[in-house]
This record gives C-alpha cells, structure tokens and sequence, in this order.
C-alpha cells in the first residue's frame, strides 16, 4: 500500500531539515524557532519558548539535543499549508544565514592544538565564522583550540584562537574567536580564492 503523496514529500523534506539542521551553529538553530511564530501549534505553547543564552555562552551537547528534537517535535505537529508557510520562510532564512557567512568546500591541512597537545588534520569547509575540522579526537562542546595554517608560500602561517560549537562523528565544528582585522582581511581573501576554485569546477563540468 503506498503512502499518500504529501506524506511522502513531508518525509524528504524532513531528511533535508535533519541534514541541515545539524549543520548549523547554537544561534542559528535557536533563531529557527521563531519561524513557527504564528503557525497553528496553540496546543504547544511551551514548546515555542525561545531559549535565550547569556553573551557568549555555550550550549551544551545535551542542550543541543533537546533544542533539536524541539524542533521536529514541532515540525511534525504541522498540517500541510503551515509546513509549506514554514519551509518558505526556512529557505528565506537560510539564505540570510549563507550570506551572512558563506560556506565553501576546502582541504585545508592545519595544525590544532588543544590541552597541550598538538593534532594535524584537515579543514573540509570554511566560512568568515568558522570551519569544520576533520578528526577522529575526541572533544568538548566550548572547548578552547587554537589553529595555524599555511596561506601561501611567502606568507606566515594564519593562527587563530576558536572554541568548539558543534560535536559530529569524524569531526568538529569550530567557531574563531576575537579575530584581528588583519585575520578577518586574511580569511575573507582565502574564502574569495576558494569560491573561484569552485566557481571553476562547476563551469568545466
């Protein structure tokens, strides 16, 4: 027996959001939920409620979660019309959240030292915000790291002070930490240089 059509739509774009989702950093997550505003969930008042975390703190790993499921809690509690309403506006957002640091794919082999000790490994993604850090180490949500990485032959090594903001099999995502001018000048060069390498890809094949 075959599943109606919108339910079969509904689970794509539930395994879309899911990718996404885990994707994204503690604020981003936090600020989706103010697209259910107004969408009928009258019955789910508290779980509407909008965590509002103090200047620069951490969300922990277990808090992560719950916000999470939060979220799918209340995507699966909507009918048709108001998921389409949501997912129109979720695609606005999400297109606020890439300009406002953009991602581009890399292999960027770097240096990260945390509690003295030292670990070379590879960024596969980079935005002005943060970068996804392959590696099979095991980490804490907040932690304290420090990266360095070459960006170019005649110049010294970028190095950057980030802490930990998202927790994934084979990886972390890091978040830079009071970044000088002269890094933020620096990173947003190697960004442009990369978005060219995949602009290039993209027209070759």
């Amino acid at each position: 027996m075959q599943e109606p059509s919108w339910q079969v739509e509904k689970k794509k774009i539930l395994t879309r959001l899911s990718i996404a989702i885990y994707k994204m950093t503690d604020e981003q997550l936090i600020s989706l939920l103010h697209l259910f505003e107004d969408l009928d969930l009258k019955q789910n008042e508290k779980l509407l409620e909008i965590p509002k975390p103090k200047p620069d703190e951490i969300i922990s790993a277990r808090d992560r979660q719950l916000l999470i499921a939060r979220f799918f809690l209340l995507i699966n509690q909507l009918q048709e019309a108001d998921l389409l309403r949501f997912m129109s506006r979720y695609e606005r957002k999400r297109f606020a959240m890439l300009r406002e640091f953009p991602r581009v794919p890399c292999n960027i082999s770097l240096d990260l030292a945390a509690n003295g000790r030292a670990i070379n490994c590879f960024a596969t993604d980079i935005s002005a915000g943060g970068m996804f850090v392959e590696s099979c180490e095991s980490f804490t949500m907040g932690q304290p790291v420090s990266i360095c990485f070459s960006i170019g032959q005649d110049q010294l090594p970028l190095k950057l002070k980030a802490s930990v903001v998202r927790l994934e099999h084979g990886g972390i995502g890091v978040k830079y930490e009071s970044l000088t001018q002269y890094q933020v000048e620096i990173l947003k060069d190697l960004i442009n240089r990369f978005h060219r390498q995949v602009s290039t890809q993209f027209k070759v094949d």
